[in-house]
């Protein structure tokens, strides 16, 4: 009986099966890196014009843990983005790279499933006390 239900799939199920099946590894590594070349054009717009996505400059960059590259040297931070459902673990991403850990950045684009895809909900940077205390000291005086 149950080997006949599932040759009888109805073509509604059949396109569910589809789509879900979309959301795969590859799925998320173009979403992903979407999300990378998005931000590093934001970067740029903001004056930092070197930065570019570690995939396109440094496999070692990509490797430690660091998504953009800044090519001139002035962005102040290695940013690492995520683009996910659940919370990144920040401490253990940042446990996995050499770079200094009070330069560490995480930008977190919040997803969030849908019926036929997924959507963003927000997004946010996490990074070092530290480092935040230096980034608004100047402007306490």
């Amino acid at each position: 009986m149950t080997k006949k239900t599932e040759k009888n799939v109805s073509p509604e199920n059949e396109q569910e099966k589809i789509s879900k099946k979309k959301r795969n590894g590859a799925y998320n590594k173009r979403r992903g890196n979407a999300y990378e070349t998005k931000i590093a054009k934001e970067l740029r717009d903001l004056g930092f014009n070197g930065v570019v996505t570690s995939r396109s400059e440094s496999k070692r960059a990509d490797d430690n843990k660091v998504d953009l590259v800044d090519t001139e040297n002035k962005l102040p931070f290695f940013p690492q983005l995520k683009r996910t459902i659940n919370t990144p673990q920040y401490f253990k991403i940042r446990e996995e790279s050499t770079v200094d850990p009070e330069k560490f950045v995480l930008f977190w684009n919040k997803q969030e499933p849908k019926e036929t895809n997924i959507c963003s909900v927000g997004e946010c940077v996490i990074l070092d006390k530290n480092f935040f205390y230096e980034l608004i000291k100047p402007y306490a005086k």
